[in-house]
């Protein structure tokens, strides 16, 4: 199963928006394009993400059917310029899939992925929120609060500024306070884990009266059962997740399938007598037959597979 980047869409683009955004396309692309088109088509972009997204898409449109060609010799020199180039040439960053997805505003409350799934998110106070697999989050917004609520799973929060709102997270039994900051929270059952990236933020047990810890950047807390520890670990394999890996350093081999399980239908299972065995190295998520073959090589273990299940078990040998 392939690992699977998508966006939030709450608002099917409507077809006269598209017919418009095939306008602007057309005309940007036209011999008589002046200046007056390239400031009108910037002012109609930024109207709406709607806009953007249906621009996106005619554009995608006319990348996969190769555009509309004509011979070599009928095309102006001038014309053969690629409109990739042309709309850079006109200051318009917004076209192309990262900005697009930065451009998508969240109107629903509740956001969730399945496995192998992640999903990036615009809120309406320009923050960005990134779900890994396996995650729900529920936004809340007011004129005098931003807060989420995280259900399960794990989630990177780049939060803008607003003194008069701070940015609110419950995971568990902790809550997070945070204003114009970069940081991952992951929600397993009690446990909770808050990875400050860079800023600072506040961490409390929800219970009224209970102590305050304020993380810095690159430091880490872990709260289970009324225990909390802070360190100062490597962020790498901390935040690796974000683009699609997963780094291990001497993680027993159970708790390594475990987070591999949650980018792929192809399951690993891992018999009781290796479960303490120890994995390193740097893993692609979502592909799981190649994580077990590699793992059976350096743990000298036995892997097979019965259809959708990589059963990893002692060599027999061992």
């Amino acid at each position: 199963m392939e690992r699977r980047l998508v966006v939030a869409d709450q608002h099917p683009i409507s077809d006269k928006v598209y017919a418009e955004a095939a306008a602007w396309l057309a005309r940007l692309c036209a011999d008589c394009r002046d200046s007056a088109d390239e400031e009108g088509f910037k002012i109609w972009l930024a109207a709406s993400p709607e806009n953007a997204a249906a621009f996106e898409a005619i554009d995608q449109t006319w990348d996969d059917l190769g555009g509309i060609s004509e011979p070599d010799d009928a095309v102006p020199q001038e014309r053969k310029m690629s409109r990739r180039v042309l709309l850079a040439s006109i200051g318009l960053a917004t076209v192309g899939a990262a900005s697009f997805y930065a451009s998508r505003s969240a109107s629903a409350n509740t956001f969730e992925t399945g496995v192998g799934e992640q999903k990036r998110v615009t809120l309406e106070d320009g923050s960005q929120l990134f779900l890994d697999a396996q995650t729900k989050v529920a936004i809340s917004f007011s004129e005098t609060a931003r807060s989420a609520a995280m259900s399960y799973g794990r989630a990177n929060f780049q939060v803008t500024s607003d003194a008069k709102r701070p940015f609110v997270v419950e995971a568990g039994q902790r809550r997070i306070v945070a204003n114009h900051c970069d940081f991952d929270v992951r929600c397993d059952g009690g446990r909770v884990q808050v990875v400050l990236i860079h800023g600072q933020a506040d961490v409390r047990p929800k219970a009224a009266g209970s102590p305050t810890a304020r993380l810095h950047s690159g430091e880490r807390m872990i709260a289970s059962a009324g225990v909390e520890k802070v360190d100062r670990p490597k962020l790498a394999p901390l935040v690796a997740w974000q683009d699609g890996y997963e780094i291990f350093e001497s993680t027993r081999l159970e708790e390594a399938a475990a987070e591999m399980n949650r980018y792929s239908d192809t399951k690993i299972t891992v018999d009781p007598n290796i479960a303490d065995r120890r994995v390193s190295g740097v893993y692609r998520t979502g592909d799981n037959i190649a994580f077990a073959r590699v793992v059976a090589q350096l743990l000298s273990v036995r892997v097979r597979q019965d259809d959708q299940i990589l059963s990893l078990g002692p060599s027999e040998n061992n």
